[in-house]
């Protein structure tokens, strides 16, 4: 399986540096790196990334993972990188082993943050993997990209989700792994808070906006 790892960044560059020192050593697994900048004040991150896209402007969540999966395209299956979630020992190796074993894998992710669902089948299933995900080719060629309408910031991940289930995907935690969100609410306060928090006050609409497009009328996809 040939494999893209798309992190996303903007500021907090020594937390960055930190993500990459212990998650791109310890995958487990050789792949393509590329480094996704939403409009960071400069960036002087040490990795030899196979590409690049540094946008001079601070876009939103989605439209930077967007800009991930236009560069990634040839790859089979691309993983979706946070600047501030410590992955254990082999995490990129497992996922791949998963994608392969478990039929129509949409999104993968190593339980994080929330309440980890019962084990059904060998795999924590669950309609949203929260954290760093790993996406199958099959899954993007299906659905797309993330819906762009949530930017900056707000439940794109949900949505991006809940697309993959109403298309037939299975979403799930791997067993036996577990992530560190060191970043979880780090910078209280400030404009980057605040523009989470402003976000997600009217993600709510958004979302209700498109439960009749996506269950009803079936149209997943969000061209990228």
């Amino acid at each position: 399986m040939n494999i893209a790892v798309i992190l996303l960044t903007q500021n907090r560059e020594n937390l960055t540096q930190r993500i990459i020192d212990q998650n791109f050593y310890n995958s487990g697994y050789d792949a393509d790196c590329y480094l996704i900048d939403n409009g960071s004040e400069e960036v002087n991150l040490k990795y030899p990334f196979k590409g690049y896209d540094l946008s001079k402007t601070k876009r939103g969540i989605g439209a930077g993972v967007n800009a991930g999966l236009r560069i990634t395209r040839q790859y089979d299956g691309v993983c979706l990188l946070a600047n501030d979630i410590l992955l254990p020992q082999n995490w990129l190796s497992n996922w791949v082993m998963f994608a392969k074993r478990v039929s129509k894998t949409g999104i993968i992710g190593i339980h994080c943050v929330e309440e980890l669902p019962p084990l059904v089948d060998g795999i924590h299933k669950t309609h949203v993997p929260f954290g760093d995900n790993f996406l199958t080719r099959e899954l993007i060629d299906t659905i797309g990209g993330y819906n762009e309408e949530y930017d900056p910031y707000g439940m794109q991940d949900r949505d991006y989700a809940e697309r993959a289930t109403i298309a037939g995907f299975t979403n799930y935690y791997l067993p036996d792994l577990r992530s560190e969100h060191i970043g979880h609410d780090v910078g209280n306060g400030t404009e980057y808070r605040a523009m989470k928090d402003a976000s997600l006050q009217r993600a709510q609409a958004v979302w209700e906006k498109y439960q009749p497009i996506y269950h009803k009328e079936k149209k997943l996809r969000c061209e990228f």
